[in-house]
């Protein structure tokens, strides 16, 4: 545990050894269940009880993950963690996150918390100084729960995930705005190259790319339904990336099982079936 003497501290790429070990273990033990999760993705997805696809069918299009109270409680610290801490460089919005999230979880090579917890804040010179301990434990059980959220959505439910995008009324109508996860999703990829894509994924991820190049400098250049068809598009194009790379991952060779020497057993020995007949005797030798 650290010592007062330590707070307020900086969380770097050694952020590791600033947090507690039982918290560490926690930490790894929920990401190395996403990472194993893809093996058994058609095995769950197919034990769905129909409940639940009628439950989720009537679901907005763009519409949080999240649907208890709690949920949307603790999306709303979240959010206030980032605004309070961040800087010019950082992840300062949930949607932001959402999509950086959403990039981390769906590429094709594993990224350790101890890097993109690093790259939520942006330079070694913009990361927070938390009041106390207790704060940055809150601030990573929050956005590593989101993160296996969107980990797990997308294995064994991706019809149900839906990008955190913010709305705002127009013409008597909500309007999604997806720029920001969009932005977030493109700064996930930095973390780790993604190697050439086929046609069909290359064109999923300009989906997501295509809000921000075309981004004009009022929203009222833009109707409501091209807003909304942007929401519509960053959402199907997150399912197509991820299960690009789920299926690849799925795909890999079995890790080698370690090799198990057998026992050896001396001829003149009791044989180990339980006969009372030395081994050398034994009728099942």
């Amino acid at each position: 545990m650290l010592e007062e003497s330590c707070l307020p501290f900086r969380v770097d790429l050694l952020v590791w050894d600033a947090i507690p070990a039982s918290f560490k273990t926690n930490i790894e033990q929920n990401l190395l269940c996403c990472l194993n999760a893809g093996d058994h993705r058609h095995e769950r997805m197919s034990s769905s009880s129909d409940n639940d696809k009628a439950h989720h069918a009537d679901r907005g299009t763009c519409l949080p993950p999240f649907e208890s109270p709690s949920d949307n409680n603790e999306l709303d610290e979240l959010e206030t963690l980032l605004e309070h801490h961040g800087s010019d460089h950082s992840i300062i919005s949930m949607s932001m996150l959402d999509g950086f999230l959403t990039a981390v979880v769906s590429g094709p090579h594993l990224i350790m918390p101890s890097i993109w917890l690093h790259a939520i804040w942006g330079d070694e010179q913009d990361q927070p100084e938390w009041q106390s301990e207790a704060e940055l434990e809150r601030f990573i059980d929050l956005v590593m729960r989101h993160s296996n959220d969107i980990a797990t959505t997308l294995t064994y439910a991706p019809e149900d995930y839906f990008p955190v995008a913010p709305e705002f009324e127009r013409h008597g109508e909500w309007v999604p705005l997806i720029h920001d996860w969009c932005g977030g999703y493109l700064g996930g990829l930095e973390l780790a190259p993604w190697p050439t894509l086929p046609a069909p994924e290359a064109a999923a991820l300009a989906m997501i790319a295509e809000p921000l190049e075309k981004m004009p400098t009022s929203l009222e250049a833009l109707s409501n339904e091209h807003l909304q068809e942007q929401a519509t598009k960053a959402r199907f194009a997150a399912r197509i990336l991820h299960a690009h790379f789920l299926a690849q991952r799925s795909e890999r060779p079995a890790r080698p099982q370690p090799v198990v020497a057998p026992i050896k057993i001396g001829r003149n020995a009791s044989c180990p079936c339980g006969s009372g007949k030395k081994y050398k005797q034994c009728c099942l030798h």
